[in-house]
């Protein structure tokens, strides 16, 4: 998988200045430039211990967050075949997969986001839940033509076994389950003094086997610097949110106490290009005290 890349263009360096400086919460490309990074060919795969809020109870879970840059085909918005294809361009990718056993049967649920690099806009999401219920699938494109985003959603439930909605873009809005990266873009320094009180429109999770109603809502945003961390509140509809990230580059997601009573807490990260790393026993390179 080759993830070369060379973005690094005066024009380009000009317009994330821009956007850095226009956008509310007070974001930088520093981490998105760095080729230190991103440019060694392995994805970024944190563990955690982690509880999940299922029918009014908290439950044990695992909770796998992969990170990796990756080539967009420019025509279909997947990862292109060729990176070197004419238009392909270079996003980063988050997935989440969580697994919880409830009862008699299993919740697997996973959720992907995608940036472009040159930029740090969210371009598009995807959601599945599988339960012993059904199968329920989402994802949302971002419009550039008229600035909205593309709704889909094919669901097991009555009144919405096939949604597709539109909704204008808010200027500066945030989705809730991109937060885990797009919080380690800010500028931590500034956004101490920056963010104090300081409202964004945030759109709620889209984690759930039901179709979402897309309403953005205002929310609250708060950063506090400990002794080895960054610590972001977030108040928002629901209740309150806390994400803790390390205070040292690239900021790694350290902690993350939902609003419901879910909790995740990395209990490793490791760099891996998973992909190659498929046969039997490659699993022991997720063990703590293994190395790739």
């Amino acid at each position: 998988m080759n993830l070369s890349i060379r973005f690094f263009s005066p024009c380009v360096f000009g317009c994330l200045v821009t956007w850095a400086h226009a956008a509310t919460l007070p974001f930088t490309d520093r981490l998105l430039r760095d080729e230190a990074h991103w440019g060694d060919g392995r994805a970024e795969i944190t563990l955690f211990s982690a509880t999940e809020n299922r029918y009014g109870l908290v439950r044990p879970a695992e909770v796998r967050h992969i990170l990796v840059r990756e080539h967009f085909s420019a025509t279909e918005r997947v990862k292109a075949d060729d990176w070197r294809a004419p238009g392909a361009y270079p996003v980063i990718k988050l997935v989440q997969k969580s697994h919880t056993p409830v009862g008699t049967y299993d919740y697997d649920q996973g959720h992907t986001a995608f940036w472009r690099v040159d930029d740090g806009a969210l371009i598009k999401f995807s959601h599945t839940t599988n339960d012993s219920c059904g199968l329920t699938y989402k994802q949302g494109e971002h419009q550039p033509s008229d600035a909205s985003w593309r709704y889909r959603a094919f669901t097991y439930w009555e009144g919405m076994s096939e949604i597709e909605r539109r909704v204008p873009a808010e200027a500066h809005a945030l989705f809730y389950d991109e937060l885990p990266f797009k919080l380690r873009l800010l500028d931590w320094p500034r956004a101490v003094t920056a963010t104090a009180g300081l409202t964004v429109p945030l759109m709620p999770s889209v984690f759930g086997s039901k179709a979402d109603s897309l309403a953005w809502a205002q929310a609250t945003f708060t950063v506090t610097k400990t002794e080895n961390h960054w610590r972001v509140e977030v108040r928002h509809k629901q209740g309150v949110d806390v994400l803790v990230f390390d205070q040292t580059s690239p900021h790694a997601l350290a902690e993350w106490r939902r609003w419901d009573g879910s909790r995740l807490v990395r209990h490793h990260l490791v760099r891996l290009p998973y992909w190659n790393l498929n046969r039997p026993g490659d699993e022991r390179l997720l063990e703590r005290h293994t190395q790739p």
